[in-house]
């Protein structure tokens, strides 16, 4: 029966830009190295258990940071796609401009303004991908704060309830209710950590 329950400690990976890449190798596995002794307020609370369950992705999306800091992001890409959409409009429009004075100017005077235009283009398209990268970094490294909070969070509660090993709730088939921890962890992380600010350090060029 153990070593069945230890092949359910699976590898999973965090899809999209919720996690970062070293979580796709991470399994937690919390050991209680000490026997710690919980007072009667936290065992009158929490269910003693040897192995405990819990929803880290459903955790981290459901808390109030995590909420938070997509909203911010949002924002801010809201911020990026308004600008970027003026500028592509009046490039449109120089463009049409030169496009009309093709036959009142010398070769030589409109491929020089084409190649000016060209520059242009270039310089906004690699604006635009730059502060898109910024963009995902600073999500990036607000997530970073939420999620090392929530390992902190389960390790606690594990010790509490005497679990020395936390598994994955995707990475298991069937667990019975008391062995699931989500819900207090998310409880406590949303008193912990209700909000982290958003540091956005968009590329020179961005009037947002």
């Amino acid at each position: 029966m153990k070593r069945n329950l230890s092949a359910l400690a699976l590898v999973r990976g965090f899809k999209e830009n919720i996690m970062k890449p070293m979580f796709l190798l991470f399994v937690l596995v919390v050991m209680v190295l000490q026997t710690s002794f919980v007072n009667a307020e936290k065992a009158n609370k929490l269910d003693l258990v040897s192995l405990a369950v819990v929803d880290f992705r459903g955790v981290l999306a459901k808390s109030d940071a995590a909420r938070n800091i997509r909203s911010e992001v949002d924002k801010k890409r809201q911020e990026l796609r308004k600008y970027f959409l003026e500028v592509e409009n009046s490039l449109r429009e120089e463009q049409q401009a030169l496009s009309k004075k093709r036959s009142v100017v010398t070769a030589e005077a409109f491929e020089k303004r084409a190649r000016q235009l060209k520059d242009k283009v270039h310089s906004a398209q690699k604006l635009a991908q730059t502060n898109n990268q910024k963009l995902k970094k600073s999500f990036d490294q607000s997530m970073d704060k939420v999620q090392k909070e929530l390992l902190r969070i389960v390790a606690e509660v594990a010790e509490e309830t005497g679990a020395g090993v936390v598994l994955f709730r995707s990475a298991i088939v069937i667990a019975v209710k008391k062995l699931d921890i989500s819900k207090e962890v998310l409880q406590r992380l949303n008193k912990k950590l209700p909000n982290v600010k958003v540091n956005f350090e968009m590329a020179k060029g961005f009037q947002g």
